[in-house]
């Protein structure tokens, strides 16, 4: 079994090391040390993001689930007073993703391609889900409840971004003109 603790150690001192290289590497580039540890983070995010949708992995048979119909699981779920953690869990996961894209990357500052790579990472995290399940054994299932969810959380962190971003102009321009 390859567990989280092991993943999360290897990957998290991986990129100590990464981050040391670079910084001595290009500590003369243009990129600010501000941006660079928000990228730094960032990679830190996804690493714990693997941790957390794909781990751990299970050598042993498992019973392989999909769920197909949209908002199934919500619906039945809120139709009987009860909303499972995971689907709040699944919301958040990806909401970072909605706020680092646009901040680090000057491409993804457009809403429509940051839905779409968040849509196209829940899909590749699911459909991986699904492989090891019938390939190994897992206890993960694929859930479209689980994309939606996901590339929910990412419209709102894009959202976050934007007034955060419309607010950090308003100031700046007070504190300029003073």
């Amino acid at each position: 079994m390859i567990d989280q603790e092991f993943f999360h150690n290897w990957a998290t001192l991986f990129l100590i090391m990464y981050i040391v290289f670079d910084l001595i590497r290009n500590r003369k580039k243009e990129r600010s040390l501000v941006m660079r540890l928000v990228f730094y983070s960032f990679i830190y995010y996804m690493i714990n993001v693997v941790k957390l949708t794909l781990l751990p992995i299970m050598f042993i048979p498992f019973a392989v689930s999909v769920q197909l119909v949209p908002f199934y699981f919500v619906v039945e779920s809120i139709n009987i007073g009860y909303i499972p953690r995971a689907y709040i869990e699944n919301f958040i996961l990806l909401l970072p993703f909605g706020l680092y894209l646009p901040l680090l990357f000057e491409r993804f500052r457009k809403l429509k391609l940051t839905i779409i790579t968040a849509f196209l990472l829940s899909l590749s995290i699911e459909t991986i889900q699904l492989l090891m399940g019938l390939t190994f054994g897992s206890h993960r299932t694929f859930n479209v409840d689980d994309m939606i969810l996901n590339t929910s959380g990412t419209l709102i962190g894009y959202l976050f971004y934007k007034i955060w971003f419309i607010l950090i102009e308003k100031y700046k321009s007070r504190f300029l003109r003073k």
